[in-house]
């Protein structure tokens, strides 16, 4: 039987071993049919059973952090609020009020949910950058502590920058990294390899059409200290 290496630990793996890089529970049943291919990598049982549960926290998180298309609409209703009430929905609602905050806008106060403020929510956008630096050959395997996460409307709120400035300096840094898709309306990305110490590549990754995240990966396991 031939042997691969998990994508997460490296471990000998079989063939038949697979993690799906991007969270099958993010795909509604209406994607079922779709003729683009879901990213796999080889994984061991331990790193691909180790995600399960905050993979699902994370389709919940970016459900209700963003506006809602058609995809997400989908998902609330067949398979968000009916897991809701399963034996751990409490648990699930609990975890979503955690991160959710009062926020003063313009048009008033209002609950905003903030992802980047969950650690369990960055964790699965690493792990999603390790999984793709894999599939695209680019280093493998890439330990979690290579990888830097953080969402982009949490650094605009907190650290105070313009938004339209972040979105001007985004285009401009799509411009020049390579894009690629799994469905728009899931989700899409870009990266761009600079093999310039102490960063590998960087990495911007958009859910739904509206919650963007960027990544950077380390060259070294000591990350960026």
């Amino acid at each position: 039987m031939n042997k691969h290496r998990c994508a997460y630990c490296g471990i000998e793996v079989s063939k038949k071993d697979k993690d799906h890089v991007f969270p099958k529970c993010l795909y509604p049943k209406a994607k079922s049919s779709s003729k683009i291919q879901r990213i796999t990598v080889p994984a061991c049982r331990e790193c691909n059973d180790g995600f399960s549960d905050d993979e699902a926290h994370f389709r919940n998180v970016m459900a209700i952090s963003g506006e809602p298309n058609e995809a997400v609409q989908e998902l609330w209703e067949s398979k968000i609020v009916p897991s809701f009430h399963k034996e751990d929905g409490d648990r699930r609602r609990t975890d979503l009020q955690k991160i959710t905050r009062s926020v003063q806008t313009q048009e008033g106060e209002r609950l905003m949910v903030f992802p980047g403020e969950d650690e369990r929510v960055l964790r699965v956008v690493r792990k999603i950058i390790r999984g793709l630096c894999d599939y695209h050959g680019l280093v493998s395997p890439v330990s979690d502590r290579r990888v830097w996460a953080a969402d982009l409307r949490y650094i605009t709120h907190d650290i105070g920058l313009n938004l339209k400035a972040v979105e001007n300096l985004l285009k401009r840094f799509q411009n020049d990294m390579e894009y690629q898709h799994r469905e728009k309306d899931i989700v899409e990305y870009w990266y761009e390899i600079t093999n310039d110490p102490p960063i590998h590549s960087a990495w911007l990754i958009k859910f739904f059409e509206s919650r963007t995240f960027m990544g950077i990966v380390s060259t070294s396991e000591d990350g960026f200290m």
